[in-house]
């Protein structure tokens, strides 16, 4: 019993406390450091460290022995992956600055610790049941999307288009007024990466749907409320459009399982679902947000100036070939920090190539940072970069597209060590829910199934899930969530089906 106390109160103390950990990256705290660790990863490393260990003395000689398999694995992995790196030719990309301690660090902070945090939930499932999640679920949504509103209200957000922390100079009310440039009205509370923070409440926001419907109570419709106004805040796409998908596909769903007999139709909560909705879509369709990102497709792609294009084809001296791309960068529409992290003198033909394309592809940050690290791999030439990646000390910028950007960071061995056991999980459960169909096909286990999916969704075209902290422990949370519910579904189905049997005997045993 204490073993199991220490355990819930550990992870409840961890989830409570991720939102507020996140708050103090943004502060000068982030710099105090302990052993060379900073202070806010301790936190984490402590309480889920102490969690596991604890969990550790609970499992049987089969688990611990899968473990140990484990972590043999990923420190062969973390030997072979460092001695290939350093091999890399820093001619090539001078950022490069790779560092043992720092490289493992990465990978053990990022990667390890959720997956001992998705041990310790998948493993004491008799202390942590789906009331569990949905309690902490509540209150953390509570804490994100509550200081997001209330901070922006006050002018007192870091606005979320900003690398410093500026505070927005007007808030959700002037939506109705502002003329300006959308990004200078996106909010962000006291979080570090908007980015982050819209891939948390992308998945977090099915599961609140759902409380909703379960529940119903004022705090739940409060709590809805306030969230699709903080995701619309927020101003990513992922946030702002995603809210109302996620709304849409609910409702879609909900009106499904009414159809096929699965629920009964609850007008009330039809009814007020539908409206607040409407109001908050409202919202969303009137703010600067949306009507920047109308006219984003605007955007003038034709030329407008021949000689930049009839000069770079004829030039091929390098100073004046520097001097003109120099010159003309505006024209082919090329980023001054890609030109930062990857010199025009570094690597002329390749530039020239960028330069003579179809500039809508250069206008896609996306593309450009994936074109850029490609490149590198192709000039370092080097097989192994395939399966063994060139290294988060790289010093590459994020790609915003996780799979990619871990693929090149880490190669195939090591996304199939670190990232595969998510999705062997996640499809565990689908494969689950197809086969007891019956059980698994409603509201609850469809809406709590699209947080992991929508996570794993988001990180392909968005990123900031696969590679971050805190996107991580959500992931791993939405995804114990399911397999409980899912589990708990497939019980009750084998329940049924024993009673069943039971039964028939009996009506055997009077028939004889």
């Amino acid at each position: 019993m204490k073993r199991n106390k220490f355990i819930k109160i550990s992870v409840t103390i961890l989830l409570i406390l991720l939102p507020f950990l996140d708050m103090l990256r943004t502060t000068d705290i982030r710099h105090f450091e302990l052993f060379g660790i900073s202070i806010v990863e301790i936190f984490n490393i402590m309480l889920i460290g102490g969690a596991f260990i604890v969990t550790l003395t609970k499992c049987n000689k089969k688990q611990i022995i899968g473990i140990i398999c484990y972590l043999f694995l990923i420190s062969i992995y973390i030997i072979l992956h460092y001695n290939h790196i350093i091999t890399f030719d820093k001619n090539i990309f001078q950022k490069a600055n790779f560092n043992f301690i720092t490289e493992t660090f990465y990978i053990c902070r990022v990667y390890l610790l959720p997956l001992a945090l998705l041990f310790v939930l998948m493993n004491n499932r008799d202390i942590f049941d789906k009331t569990f999640y949905f309690r902490i679920i509540k209150i953390v949504i509570f804490i994100i999307s509550g200081s997001i509103v209330i901070l922006d209200i006050l002018k007192i957000s870091y606005i979320s288009y900003s690398d410093t922390h500026n505070f927005v100079v007007n808030n959700l009310f002037d939506y109705f007024l502002y003329q300006g440039d959308f990004r200078l009205l996106s909010a962000r509370g006291w979080f570090d990466s908007a980015n982050e923070l819209s891939a948390i409440m992308f998945m977090l926001f099915p599961i609140n749907i759902y409380l909703l419907y379960k529940e119903g109570n004022k705090n739940n419709w409060m709590l809805f409320i306030v969230q699709f106004i903080a995701m619309i805040l927020l101003g990513t796409r992922t946030s702002a459009v995603g809210s109302v998908l996620v709304v849409a596909t609910s409702f879609i769903v909900y009106l499904i399982l009414i159809l096929f007999g699965k629920n009964e139709m609850n007008v009330i909560f039809l009814k007020r679902f539908s409206i607040i909705s409407l109001i908050c879509i409202t919202f969303f369709t009137i703010s600067p947000f949306m009507i920047s990102r109308l006219n984003e497709g605007k955007a003038d792609f034709s030329v407008r100036n021949v000689e930049a294009y009839s000069e770079l084809s004829v030039e091929r001296d390098k100073s004046t070939l520097s001097k003109l791309f120099e010159k003309y960068k505006d024209e082919y529409l090329i980023n001054e920090l890609f030109l930062k992290l990857y010199p025009f003198e570094n690597d002329i033909d390749f530039w020239i190539k960028i330069a003579s394309r179809n500039k809508v592809l250069n206008n896609n940050s996306r593309i450009m940072k994936t074109d850029i690290i490609r490149r590198i791999k192709e000039r370092n030439n080097n097989t192994m970069d395939t399966y063994l990646g060139m290294g988060y000390t790289l010093n590459m910028m994020d790609l915003e597209r996780d799979y990619v950007y871990q693929y090149y960071l880490f190669g195939i061995i090591g996304v199939i060590l670190l990232m595969s056991p998510y999705f062997v999980i996640f499809i565990y459960i689908c494969i689950k829910c197809f086969k007891y169909f019956k059980k698994n096909f409603n509201f609850e286990t469809i809406l709590c199934l699209m947080g992991p999916l929508l996570g794993m969704l988001i990180a392909y075209y968005s990123g900031h899930v696969f590679g971050w902290v805190s996107p991580m422990m959500w992931l791993v949370v939405t995804l114990s969530l399911i397999f409980i519910i899912v589990r708990n579904n497939c019980n009750k189905d084998m329940k049924d089906i024993v009673k069943l049997e039971k039964e028939n005997i009996k009506k055997l045993k009077k028939l004889i």
